[in-house]
């Protein structure tokens, strides 16, 4: 299905370094983001200092 968010857990599976991502924390929030080796950070590039529970990468835009 086309846009479909796909949610994966960071214990199963980890995006590419840098990779800016969809990323569910353990206090409800959703926000953009990246890893950075043992790091989860901000596309600000603060560090995340809760859980990530999930992420996401973006889904692909419509062909028009």
């Amino acid at each position: 299905m086309s846009g479909q968010i796909l949610w994966r857990s960071p214990k199963e599976e980890m995006p590419d370094d840098d990779q800016t991502v969809l990323l569910h924390l353990e206090d409800g929030e959703v926000w953009t983001g990246f890893r950075d080796g043992k790091f989860w950070r901000y596309v600000s590039a603060d560090r995340i200092d809760v859980s990530v529970l999930h992420w996401a990468p973006f889904p692909e835009p419509p062909e028009d």
